[in-house]
């Protein structure tokens, strides 16, 4: 849903770019100890997802990877990739990291938060 780079930029204004900025540093303010400026509107997933375009996407029925591992559940994979910011996904990696008690969590962020065996 989210790329750094690889983002469409012909099909994502700048209003769209905004709000995603907005709806990042607002859900990041709550974090202690990390520098951000903060925009004074708050953004909620609700508006964020309504400047998305969710009319064009997949969807599959999968299960979650975290306990206690739900099947059913209905993935959503939206056409345009939207941009993040490096600082957004920084601190949005430390966050999945935040609350980890795996015995297997040494803050590699790319194991972060999936706690099931991969599946063979």
């Amino acid at each position: 849903m989210f790329d750094r780079v690889h983002w469409n930029k012909e099909a994502v204004t700048a209003e769209q770019i905004q709000i995603i900025d907005t709806f990042f540093d607002s859900i990041l303010s709550g974090m202690s100890n990390v520098d951000i400026s903060l925009s004074p509107t708050y953004i909620t997933y609700g508006t964020l997802l309504q400047a998305l375009d969710t009319s064009r996407r997949w969807v599959y029925t999968g299960s979650v990877t975290t306990p206690p591992c739900a099947t059913k559940v209905y993935w959503n994979v939206l056409r345009t990739v939207y941009p993040i910011k490096q600082r957004h996904l920084d601190i949005f990696k430390i966050m999945l990291n935040r609350n980890d008690s795996s015995p297997h969590n040494d803050y590699d962020l790319r194991k972060s938060g999936n706690w099931r065996l991969i599946q063979t």
